[in-house]
C-alpha cells in the first residue's frame, strides 16, 4: 500500500528503542538505572530532530536534557546518598493507575488523529533553513512571536527544579535512616 524507505524502518527503529527504555525508565527499581534509561530516551528524541534535520534542537535536546538534566540528578543522587544502591518499592495501584492514564492519552491522540486524515497524510511544510543553526541563534533571545526567550528561561527553571527534586529524593532517603 505505501511504499516503504529506509527512512521509515529507521524511524520505527528509533520509536521502538524509546518507548522501551521509557517504559525501562518508569518500571525500573534503581533510579540510576531509571536515569540511564531516560538518557536513552532523550538521545533517541534527538535522533528524532536529526531526521527533521533540526540540527540546533537536536544538540539543544542532548546537552540539556541527557546531558542537564539527568546526569545532574545521577551526581545529586550519589553524591548527598546512597540512593543508587538500594531499590525503590513499585506499588501496584500506582503502576495501574499510570497504565490507564496512558492509555487514555494515547486513545484521546488516535481519536483526534483519525478525525481528520489529513494530519496523518499531510506532509509538513517549514520555512527554508527554519532549523537551522544560523536562524535558531537569531531567534534565541528574540522577543518576537517567533523568538525563544520565554523557552530558554523555562529550560533555567527546569534545571533549577531538577536540583531541588534530586536534593528533596536525596534528603528523604538519609532521613528515613
Amino acid at each position: 500500500m505505501f511504499p516503504i524507505e529506509i527512512t521509515d524502518i529507521f524511524f520505527y527503529i528509533v520509536s521502538a528503542l524509546i518507548i522501551i527504555t521509557a517504559i525501562f525508565t518508569v518500571t525500573a527499581k534503581n533510579v540510576l538505572q531509571s536515569a540511564i534509561f531516560l538518557i536513552f530516551s532523550f538521545i533517541g528524541t534527538a535522533v528524532f530532530y536529526l531526521m527533521l534535520h533540526a540540527e540546533f534542537i537536536a544538540i539543544s535536546q542532548v546537552m540539556v536534557y541527557a546531558g542537564g538534566v539527568v546526569i545532574f540528578v545521577i551526581f545529586t543522587i550519589l553524591l548527598t546518598s546512597r540512593l543508587g544502591e538500594t531499590n525503590l518499592s513499585i506499588k501496584i495501584p500506582r503502576t495501574f493507575i499510570s497504565a490507564i492514564i496512558s492509555l487514555s492519552l494515547v486513545f484521546i491522540m488516535l481519536r483526534f488523529l483519525l478525525q481528520d486524515s489529513s494530519l496523518i497524510t499531510s506532509v509538513p511544510e517549514a520555512q527554508n533553513n527554519y532549523a537551522s543553526l544560523e536562524s535558531m541563534a537569531l531567534r534565541l533571545l528574540s522577543v518576537q512571536s517567533d523568538g525563544f526567550v520565554i523557552a530558554f528561561e523555562l529550560i533555567s527553571l527546569l534545571l533549577l527544579v531538577t536540583l531541588i527534586c534530586s536534593i528533596t529524593i536525596a534528603r528523604k532517603s538519609k532521613d528515613n535512616k
